[in-house]
């Protein structure tokens, strides 16, 4: 795409940082500063966090999931105490823990990513920098929700594949520029961006996702076996080919071991340019 960031920002999850690690690798770019936030971490799974999502599905229904996962204002049961993963067992929140969240929905994930948006981002953007954000699909969700538009009624239907830069471009009350072919996105039918991977590759990660969660007929992991070559091309849209396999923590046996296992999600912007990646 030939974009260079000023900045990037990303969550405390290690995945989301391994994520913009590779990626600023990849691109030359380990020199910009790099801001970590809470509240761009993915929003907060209550009780659910830590359970398969396809024994949830068949315990709760595919349309009660949908509801937790997807919907605005329903959230999932709230995190018991004595849960394995609280985050007061977790060091990176032993200072914030009145400010973490025992469950949230998406109008929750959008309230705290808000305060994030207008106190951080929004003025480097005005300032006309370059900004990239790794983030996850929940808090990318809420942003895309607020800069796009969308109503509540409507954000269900969106969903956001994994590791495939989505480019705005933002005008200087940062809305979106229409796409140079005037339309909307293909893959979703909701967005003014531009999926730089392309919208064909999107449509099939986002179809494959739908099945890997909803359909309790599949055991397998979709990503493995035939479709890891298809991952892999797609991972190389995104961030671009590896270094030459003999530089050993640059080989392809690196990069895509990492990519495989995260699942960090880029927004891009520019003063008035925005990406998503």
């Amino acid at each position: 795409s030939g974009m260079l960031f000023d900045e990037a920002h990303t969550s405390l999850l290690r995945r989301s940082i391994r994520t913009m690690n590779l990626v600023l690798m990849e691109m030359g770019q380990e020199y910009i500063p790099v801001y970590k936030h809470w509240r761009l971490n993915e929003r907060s799974y209550g009780d659910l966090v830590g359970l398969n999502k396809k024994e949830v599905v068949k315990q709760y229904g595919a349309d009660q999931v949908k509801r937790w996962r997807r919907s605005y204002d329903e959230p999932p049961p709230p995190m018991r105490d004595d849960h394995e993963h609280h985050p007061m067992r977790d060091p990176r929140y032993r200072l914030m823990l009145d400010e973490i969240p025992s469950s949230e929905s998406l109008k929750c994930t959008r309230a705290r990513t808000k305060i994030y948006w207008d106190d951080v981002i929004a003025p480097s953007l005005r300032s006309g920098k370059t900004v990239m954000i790794v983030g996850h699909e929940n808090n990318l969700r809420s942003i895309i929700m607020r800069l796009e538009g969308i109503s509540p009624e409507d954000i269900i239907n969106l969903n956001l594949p994994r590791a495939v830069p989505l480019a705005y471009r933002l005008n200087k009350d940062l809305k979106p520029i229409p796409r140079s072919d005037g339309k909307l996105d293909e893959a979703t039918g909701m967005l003014r961006g531009t999926w730089l991977g392309g919208d064909e590759a999107v449509q099939e990660i986002l179809d494959r996702d739908n099945k890997q969660v909803y359909d309790t007929s599949i055991e397998q992991n979709l990503e493995q076996g035939s479709e890891r070559e298809k991952w892999r091309r797609w991972t190389e849209m995104a961030i671009g080919q590896p270094e030459d396999q003999s530089f050993g923590a640059h080989s392809r046996s690196h990069i895509y071991r990492n990519l495989n296992s995260v699942s960090g999600e880029a927004v891009v912007g520019q003063g008035t340019k925005v990406g998503s990646a």
